[in-house]
């Protein structure tokens, strides 16, 4: 189990997901300024939203960085084991948000939360349907891509764009939570 934790980086994971969810609450009132590509109007997205990227991306590739040969050998299931140690990821994710929310006060708490899982989701279909590498890259490009497209009318998001939405939208919510339920159960399974 050692040996597994050290092939798939847990220490770094641990280390860029707290580090993301204690510098969220310092970044609060920070925003990156975007350009709507149709609209032709400016718009910001906090930086909260988009801070998820850099973990969610060290997840996926520190579960994916071991030869695949390794996973279909292996006495144990790999696959499970992988989507546990994801599951126990988002848990602590939202774990955290919520001792944000209460001790802070830091109204974005959950939505860095949503925004982990669903990057996380995404980029586990994502590495299930192609190649892993290209996990990491989708959930680098889902931001800019949102910031580009995203905006409607006056900088607010559009319904689709779950990840610009503040923290108690349902929709966003929901959108998050089907992404990472679809790309853990995805992650479970054996590739062929």
């Amino acid at each position: 189990m050692i040996w597994w934790l050290r092939a798939h980086a847990a220490v770094a994971c641990v280390v860029t997901l707290v580090a993301c969810l204690v510098v969220a609450p310092m970044l609060a009132t920070s925003s990156i300024p975007t350009l709507a590509l149709f609209g032709g109007t400016t718009g910001s997205i906090p930086v909260p939203l988009v801070l998820p990227v850099l973990p969610v991306c060290v997840l996926l590739y520190a579960m994916s960085r071991t030869p695949r040969t390794t996973d279909v050998t292996a006495v144990r299931n790999v696959p499970r084991l992988r989507a546990a140690a994801l599951a126990l990821a988002g848990a602590a994710t939202v774990a955290i948000a919520l001792l944000e929310a209460v001790v802070i006060d830091f109204p974005l708490g959950f939505a860095v939360a949503r925004n982990v899982l669903g990057y996380l989701g995404l980029g586990l279909l994502v590495q299930r349907c192609a190649e892993p590498r290209y996990g990491p890259v989708t959930v680098a490009a889902v931001p800019v891509l949102c910031g580009l497209i995203g905006l409607g009318p006056g900088g607010s998001p559009y319904f689709w764009m779950w990840p610009a939405h503040p923290s108690g939208s349902p929709l966003a919510a929901t959108a998050a939570l089907l992404l990472f339920g679809s790309g853990l159960a995805a992650a479970a399974t054996r590739r062929k």
